[in-house]
């Protein structure tokens, strides 16, 4: 019996695969990649939905999480008997929804607010202009169904939840790295030009890297900046940088800035 269940769990992986391979073929499907479309059927099979219904917007896959659409999260918790009810407090600033399950009766109420999102740094995305109310619901919803509803929903997050996080890069799925920018580049230029020994130091690793000094990491720009403070109290001293320049000089690793 126990080796029947895995044949036919390699059997219905097997097929999947096959099926994903066939929908790759089509431009609709293929921007979801082989892996996103293989985590979306086997979700909906989880969840209990046509995978059809998940492949066609009611899901996605965003650095190895599913994400589900407000619509789909609304309609699974109410089809498993469970009530979400609008606040009266929500309004264009938050929304507020109370949450009740049907089999044991708990409750639970939660909120978002668009404050919330600013500090969040989601407010740049055109949809919290042109829709906000409708993004403010998939955010009270989200929190209303990890706290209330986790057997519907599956460990799934709100569409928009993964994808709209400004501090992963959704190709690499790494931490975005925070760069120095032009502004700050100008500030650090005027800096190093008060240690004309330390910045042609500085030239030559931007050079080795093929970077310019705004697409230095911010990490690195202050430890830059730390360096050249050293420097410039130096020179209040002595009149002159060679004395602290050779002791940053035994120090400093310019693979690493």
């Amino acid at each position: 019996m126990k080796n029947d269940l895995i044949e036919n769990s390699i059997q219905e992986l097997q097929t999947t695969k096959e099926l994903c391979k066939m929908l790759m073929e089509t431009p609709h499907y293929k921007r979801l990649g082989p892996e996103g479309i293989f985590a979306i059927i086997e979700y909906s099979k989880t969840i209990g939905i046509d995978p059809r219904i998940g492949l066609n917007g009611g899901l996605n896959s965003i650095k190895g999480k599913i994400e589900m659409s407000s619509r789909l999260m609304n309609s699974l918790i109410r089809q498993a008997g469970h009530s979400i009810r609008l606040g009266e407090e929500t309004n264009e600033t938050q929304c507020v929804l109370y949450g009740k399950r049907a089999d044991t009766g708990d409750s639970w109420k939660s909120s978002y607010t668009f404050e919330e999102a600013k500090a969040a740094k989601l407010t740049s995305n055109p949809s919290w202009t042109s829709a906000r109310n409708d993004m403010l619901f998939a955010r009270a919803l989200s929190r209303l169904a990890r706290q209330l509803f986790p057997d519907v929903i599956h460990g799934a997050y709100i569409q928009g939840e993964i994808s709209m996080d400004t501090t992963i890069n959704p190709q690499t799925q790494e931490p975005v790295t925070e760069t120095l920018g032009e502004e700050g580049a100008l500030e650090l230029a005027e800096l190093l030009g008060y240690c004309q020994s330390y910045a042609e130091k500085i030239n030559m690793y931007l050079e080795r890297k093929g970077i310019q000094l705004k697409d230095l990491p911010l990490d690195h720009a202050e430890r830059i900046k730390d360096r050249i403070y050293q420097i410039m109290h130096a020179n209040d001293h002595d009149g002159h940088d060679t004395i602290m320049q050779a002791k940053i000089e035994s120090e400093e690793n310019f693979e690493e800035v």
